[in-house]
């Protein structure tokens, strides 16, 4: 009886020994502590409820944050995909936009449904995102409005010489925005780092611009995320050059890159453009590691997958980094 009862105690504490070696197994943290899901894409893998539509959105999970990062074209797409892959929209904590784009930020519309107070991060982008602006107030003949009556004059006859502030409404004017001109650390670890397109913006023709039109650059947002192996950034569409925004970031962030995650913008390029670009990238910029998604074109993944090797990472619709 003894021998029996010794024998089921052995086998108690060998099979709690287990479990707990199996419990401790499966709580154990990545080493990064991130894991990045392409929400939004126009190519992957067929996978069961995902809808490919060409546009971009990826979701991060950081040091127990939830990021969003862009919301592709169609909100109701957007949705379904997320709904599809669980992920609920009302616990993220915080958004950013890249840049006004359609193909990025038409599901931002499902997402302030369902979660009106997050808070979202924006390009300082008047014409399409709605950023406060101060215009420049200037007549040809500036004492014209002295020999008016007050009510033809604006704003009662007050001095605008020195600009008009305007701040217009639209999508996100009842919402918890922030605009963006520098580099910010939006939360522990997470950099959101500005750029501006050289190649994409507005153009300012009207007197006394009209001899030689001015350009104004589109404003744009990256983001970085600190980890033990280096920088991890995603860019939405790169209309600034990853290039540029690689060189950015490693002049705030300081430190080595370990993955660069996003539109690279290579569709129209040619292929010696696009293998000095990835060479640069691995060589010039030591970038560890790469995850070219949405606009980076057919052209530039087979680029990329050459020159990273193995150190190239697929980011299709649907798909999720952990590191």
């Amino acid at each position: 009886m003894k021998k029996s009862i010794s024998m089921l105690v052995a086998l108690a504490i060998i099979v709690g020994l287990t479990v707990t070696r199996s419990s401790t197994a499966q709580t154990k943290p990545t080493l990064s502590g991130v894991a990045m899901t392409n929400v939004y894409d126009a190519f992957g893998s067929e996978k069961k409820g995902l809808r490919h539509d060409f546009g971009f959105s990826a979701v991060v999970e950081y040091r127990g944050k939830t990021i969003l990062f862009d919301a592709g074209t169609d909100a109701r797409v957007f949705e379904s995909n997320l709904k599809s892959l669980k992920i609920d929209l009302r616990k993220i904590d915080i958004a950013i936009v890249s840049h006004g784009h359609y193909d990025h930020i038409g599901g931002f519309d499902y997402l302030l449904s369902v979660n009106p107070k997050v808070k979202i991060y924006l390009p300082n982008d008047f014409f399409s995102l709605g950023a406060p602006t101060k215009w420049p107030f200037r007549e040809t003949e500036p004492n014209a409005a002295k020999a008016l009556p007050k009510e033809m004059q604006y704003f009662g006859g007050k001095s605008v010489i020195e600009g008009m502030l305007a701040v217009p409404t639209g999508r996100f004017w009842k919402s918890n925005v922030e605009y963006l001109t520098q580099a910010k650390e939006v939360l522990s670890g997470v950099t959101v780092i500005p750029t501006t397109s050289e190649l994409m913006g507005t153009f300012i023709k009207y007197p006394p611009f009209e001899e030689n039109p001015q350009f104004i650059g589109m404003p744009e947002l990256s983001v970085s995320f600190a980890t033990e192996k280096g920088e991890i950034v995603i860019s939405g569409c790169s209309h600034s050059t990853i290039e540029t925004i690689v060189q950015e970031t490693k002049k705030i962030r300081k430190g080595k890159i370990h993955l660069v995650v996003g539109g690279f913008h290579l569709i129209p390029y040619k292929r010696e453009y696009i293998e000095g670009l990835a060479k640069r990238m691995k060589e010039e910029y030591e970038v560890e590691s790469v995850a070219p998604a949405h606009c980076t074109g057919h052209l530039g993944f087979s680029i990329f997958q050459k020159v990273f090797g193995d150190k190239y990472r697929f980011f299709g619709l649907g798909e999720r980094i952990i590191l």
